[in-house]
């Protein structure tokens, strides 16, 4: 058992929108994914690597899209946060591609974690008030209710009347992502979702819209630097809420690319 109580069965926890992991680190490729991320080592430091070269600290913030590899020998946290949770709270000052860690602030997350995980409640999160956000929730539902299925921006752009070169113009100004690679996003959040069923890959493919479990493998690895299959082995639990345990935002990290 470590600090978080957590056996050495891998922990995945799956939101709308974001996900929380806590266990060992398979080595991995390099990789990118259209998320930001927390990732931080209860106890000692965490590498990662990118076109900064290698970066050694307690823990770092990596933002949606940045390619990188991270190598531990212990057990991580990772806390992974879809950008548009915040689509409607950008900052007009962008934040660092990656940022480091202290020690007292990866203890200090490590304290928030610990205390989510034992008990139901969230920590009040922003809810944002930009009044094209009942749009974006309109044509997030429509997504997911046809995601088993080829899915094209035109048809989006229908579901929530705008033209089609209005809707990727606002898509992309609301998500920080093109149509394409969101809806490849989305497609691995279900395909996990429909493995913690006890699915096989096939029918996790299949469910999620790809065309067979070789093509989640290839997805899977280009997007998290590992191959889906061990995660049959970790504890899977999905989580109904959106709104993440904790947040990028506010985090005053030092900046390195």
């Amino acid at each position: 058992m470590d600090e978080l109580g957590i056996s050495s069965r891998p922990l995945l926890i799956m939101g709308r929108g974001w996900a929380v992991y806590a266990g060992p680190l398979e080595p991995g490729r390099p990789h990118r994914h259209q998320a930001t991320q927390l990732a931080w080592c209860g106890d000692g430091t965490l590498l990662l690597e990118g076109a900064w070269g290698a970066l050694e600290a307690p823990g770092h913030a990596i933002q949606a899209g940045v390619s990188h590899r991270l190598v531990a020998s212990q057990p991580v946290r990772m806390v992974f946060e879809d950008p548009t949770l915040q689509a409607a709270a950008y900052s007009t000052s962008p934040a660092p591609a990656v940022a480091a860690m202290t020690e007292e602030q990866a203890a200090h997350l490590e304290q928030q974690l610990s205390r989510w995980l034992q008990g139901p409640q969230l920590p009040t999160a922003h809810s944002p008030s930009h009044p094209a956000v009942p749009r974006w929730q309109s044509v997030l539902h429509w997504l997911e209710a046809a995601l088993d299925g080829p899915l094209r921006a035109s048809d989006a752009a229908q579901a929530v009347g705008l033209s089609p070169s209005r809707f990727m113009h606002w898509f992309a100004e609301m998500s920080g992502l093109s149509f394409r690679a969101y809806v490849r996003w989305l497609r691995l959040q279900r395909a996990v979702r429909v493995l913690a069923d006890g699915s096989t890959l096939t029918d996790a493919a299949h469910l999620a819209g790809f065309a067979d479990s070789a093509h989640l493998t290839r997805t899977f690895v280009a997007t998290f630097g590992v191959r889906p299959a061990p995660l049959r082995a970790a504890r899977i639990v999905c989580d109904d809420r959106s709104k993440p345990p904790l947040t990028v935002q506010g985090w005053s990290l030092t900046g390195v690319a």
